[in-house]
């Protein structure tokens, strides 16, 4: 697979960092197609077209489905625990690479910042986007941090053949985070698909690897809320969604203010 990054997103030495970090949970058993070196022994490969300067990446093709929303009882018995390992493996990996890190300290969405007027839609629309915009939550520092994926879900970034993992891909959320962030965006996921039962059972899943902290269980309920209304605003005005289909996230913004979580 020949892979072609956005112009001018990333930096050249994110795009390295970004798969140095691969081959560290590659060497670790985890998942990851390899990338094929260049004739000068380097993975980022530099292309000028027409005078426009191209990043790529030769990976190895790796089988399975991208796009699914089955979480499958293999899976739910799989995946969890391969997130977990990957977590350790990002707090490890951190801490071998310290360069001036900095901790998440907050939750909130800028997108509101670049959008249009949404008082012309529906009632419930304007009031959640209200919600939205007003929604700010203080992390807590001491969470676990490491370097998380941050994306790990059945929308594209993992494949699945035959009821397996058979790859974990696009690392572009890549970043130096709470463990919980991207186990809560996770279960937001699981919570979306498949409703809070099979959710709590890949936590189960989850916590045979790592357990959490009293923190992280603490923060997780605002973290999944923050993941409803993050994706629920670029699906309302980047992809254009419709009321009927948005209803679901306002039906999961209920369920998630209920959500306790404990030991």
């Amino acid at each position: 697979v020949l892979r072609f990054y956005r112009q001018q997103k990333k930096l050249d030495e994110h795009i390295s960092f970004e798969w140095a970090f691969q081959d560290y949970l590659r060497e670790h058993e985890i998942p990851i197609p390899r990338v094929y070196p260049n004739k000068d022994g380097t993975e980022l490969t530099i292309v000028e077209i027409d005078g426009l300067r191209w990043q790529v990446i030769l990976m190895e093709f790796a089988e399975g489905e991208s796009f699914t929303r089955n979480y499958t009882p293999e899976l739910i018995c799989s995946l969890p625990p391969l997130q977990a390992k990957m977590h350790l493996l990002g707090i490890e990996y951190a801490k071998k690479m310290r360069g001036g890190e900095k901790a998440w300290t907050e939750l909130f969405d800028d997108l509101l910042e670049r959008i249009e007027d949404v008082t012309e839609r529906e009632k419930e629309i304007v009031d959640f986007v209200e919600r939205v915009r007003v929604f700010h939550y203080t992390l807590n520092l001491k969470l676990p941090h490491g370097w998380n994926h941050l994306d790990l879900d059945l929308g594209g970034n993992i494949l699945i053949e035959d009821n397996k993992v058979s790859a974990i891909i696009d690392f572009d959320d890549l970043d130096y985070s709470p463990c919980i962030v991207c186990l809560g965006y996770s279960l937001w996921a699981v919570l979306f698909a498949e409703g809070e039962k099979i959710m709590r059972q890949y936590l189960v899943e989850y916590e045979k690897v790592r357990p959490l902290t009293k923190e992280e269980y603490e923060v997780l309920p605002h973290v999944m809320l923050f993941r409803n209304y993050a994706l629920g605003v670029a699906d309302l005005f980047v992809f254009k969604k419709e009321f009927e289909y948005m209803k679901k996230f306002l039906e999961l913004e209920k369920e998630i203010k209920a959500l306790v979580f404990t030991p």
